[in-house]
């Protein structure tokens, strides 16, 4: 039973964090950041942590926007370091893409309006350990809409990012049992399908786990795995950071990459999936 693993270090769970929203929306642009405090490691963690959620927020906005408008933006807002200055930031940052993304549409030089959302959804929090997705939906053109997840978990002693790798014993054969776990979901999806809306769906491919794939950890010590692959049908690949999820919808979803706002960022489409894998399969294989 899960209970019996309360005490473990998988992540090393303690007290409640406190995980506050700072949402700002300006027209189209709707934005909304979670930011923390009373972490483990103090302030200064606390500030680590907000400036890496942040900082990826950003950085979707400024997708959206040409390199020119970009430098412009920063030349008037050095890179802040307390949590009030990067939520103003992040708020001014808000009402400056909104307008530039009005100009393109008032100057026609879209076809059709642009937009940008930010959600996120906070898988654990506690003051040793916290996880995160950050989930991106922009319209830059062309037929889709553009969907990006980044999960991000941080060990909140010394504030860095974790990966998966090190939620395992260095002696753990751990991508031999993650391959197989998301083996069986795959083979189950695949038949489901095939019953259930009669499409005619290849076998899937074999995963390769690195040790690097984007995850995040739930308060019940379960794991999620997202991979990814090229829509014209390769198998799923790691994803080392962000994920791009398409749907059976006009949305499409990429990975995330640098500044592209004169590039078509729809042409790189990726099919996401999500495996949630219980504690149940492989605590026998974590580090404590």
């Amino acid at each position: 039973m899960v209970a019996i693993f309360v005490f473990m270090a998988f992540p090393a769970f303690a007290a409640e964090l406190s995980v506050k929203e700072n949402r700002t929306r300006s027209g189209i642009v709707n934005v909304a950041v979670p930011y923390i405090s009373g972490s483990t490691g103090g302030k200064q963690i606390d500030n680590m942590v907000n400036r890496a959620v942040l900082s990826y927020v950003n950085s979707q906005m400024k997708q959206v926007l040409s390199r020119q408008e970009t430098e412009a933006f920063e030349s008037t807002h050095p890179e802040p370091r307390e949590l009030n200055d990067m939520l103003h930031y992040n708020a001014d940052l808000v009402k400056y893409t909104d307008k530039k993304i009005v100009d393109k549409n008032t100057e026609g030089r879209v076809t059709a309006s642009w937009y940008v959302q930010n959600e996120y959804e906070v898988k654990t929090a506690k003051d040793t350990f916290y996880s995160v997705i950050l989930k991106t939906k922009t319209y830059t053109g062309g037929s889709a809409n553009v969907i990006v997840w980044k999960a991000m978990n941080f060990d909140l002693k010394d504030g860095h990012l974790m990966e998966l790798k090190e939620l395992f014993d260095a002696e753990a054969d751990y991508a031999a049992r993650l391959q197989t776990l998301i083996g069986y979901q795959q083979k189950g999806r695949a038949r489901l399908i095939r019953h259930i809306k009669g499409k005619n769906v290849p076998e899937p491919a074999p995963v390769s786990i690195t040790g690097q794939e984007n995850f995040y950890v739930d308060n019940h010590y379960n794991l999620g795995i997202i991979l990814y692959s090229e829509t014209s049908g390769a198998k799923p690949a790691p994803v080392g950071g962000d994920s791009a999820k398409t749907e059976e919808s006009p949305e499409t979803n990429v990975t995330d990459g640098s500044n592209q706002s004169d590039v078509n960022r729809q042409s790189e489409t990726r099919q996401m999936e999500v495996f949630d894998i219980s504690l149940n399969d492989f605590a026998d294989l974590i580090r404590l």
